[in-house]
């Protein structure tokens, strides 16, 4: 079956499991809190602990909804061209099209962090408003009939408490405004990822990698790329600057983690830094020493976008690996 065929199942499912009685299933709205286990020293300290949030019927009903009709428009769009299906990959965030992609749950990093959740476990219950503040919250919709449960994903942000930081929270009325006491939760129009059958299909590239820890991973390979090119043949005027811009952006580390998976920097010498010079008019500075040598210059962390693309070979035409390309995206003109 083919992975837009196995979403457009789920989608079938979805309208089954809504004519369905309510005793048969079971759907909750659950939380992630991300801690440090024993000193936190590395990624695999880090531990996810799932809990509860109390709902009624109807708040169950409304959840259910919002999965089916955000499934239903991705394969409207899917049967109408809209959207293309694509298993994951970093270099999915610069495609000029619409990208539904799909990743198996054995590839997300340090998956055993996330397994309570998907054999269905039971956990306490919580509020949203407990510390420390949750890092994604989850649909789940358990049926008789089904061996695994459907479950959904959403980005968490303080904003969905509305009225948070207000003095004074007041409920719009016809006539007169009256005083509300409790804090309004609001849950987003969206998902960001829904997982069936072993299968997560991803609706945000960027929320999906912060929810499931990709960015532990891109961090962890950042030091062992950094290493590298700390070490490789074309020297750096100020290293430690091109470091901290690095491990100070969520996005330069997946620039980074971009350049890491191409590999076209591991062949990069000094020769080619001067066919770039020579080539193009990069506004990537170099300085060139007493040797002949030319080392990489940055004015100040705003040029580590400069260096990354240099070491991504991003340019239409390449002189490093001879070939063109119709985007940033790395995909091949052909001849």
């Amino acid at each position: 079956m083919s992975m837009g065929d196995k979403l457009r199942e789920l989608n079938t499912l979805l309208d089954e499991l809504k004519q369905s009685e309510s005793d048969n299933k079971g759907r909750d709205l659950l939380v992630a809190r991300r801690f440090e286990n024993n000193d936190g020293i590395g990624e695999e300290d880090i531990e996810y602990e799932f809990e509860r949030i109390k709902i009624d019927d109807n708040i169950a009903t409304e959840l259910e909804d919002l999965i089916r009709d955000k499934v239903d428009n991705k394969v409207s769009a899917l049967n109408n061209d809209t959207k293309r299906i694509a298993e994951y990959d970093i270099q999915n965030r610069h495609k000029d099209e619409d990208v539904i992609e799909y990743e198996p749950v054995e590839n997300i990093p340090q998956f055993e962090r996330f397994e309570r959740l998907f054999n269905g476990q039971r956990f306490s219950s919580t509020r949203y408003t407990e510390s420390p503040k949750p890092e994604f919250q989850s649909i789940r919709i358990q049926h008789n009939d089904l061996d695994q449960p459907i479950i959904a994903f959403i980005n968490y942000s303080r904003r969905q408490i509305l009225g948070r930081t207000s003095w004074l929270r007041m409920k719009v009325g016809s006539e007169t405004h009256r005083k509300v006491d409790d804090s309004l939760l609001g849950i987003p129009n969206r998902l960001d990822a829904v997982y069936y059958d072993g299968m997560l299909f991803v609706f945000n590239h960027t929320k999906f990698e912060n929810a499931f820890g990709y960015m532990d991973a891109y961090k962890k390979n950042a030091e062992e790329m950094l290493t590298e090119l700390e070490d490789g043949d074309i020297p750096f005027d100020n290293f430690q600057m091109f470091s901290d811009a690095v491990r100070g952006n969520p996005n330069a580390l997946r620039l980074l983690q971009e350049v890491k998976e191409r590999g076209v920097y591991e062949d990069m010498d000094a020769d080619d830094a001067s066919l770039v010079r020579e080539e193009f008019d990069t506004d990537l500075e170099f300085e060139e020493r007493e040797d002949g040598t030319l080392a990489i210059t940055m004015e100040n962390k705003l040029d580590v976008w400069k260096v990354l693309r240099f070491f991504n070979d991003d340019h239409l035409n390449s002189p490093i690996t001879e070939q063109g390309y119709v985007s940033l995206a790395k995909e091949d003109a052909g001849d």
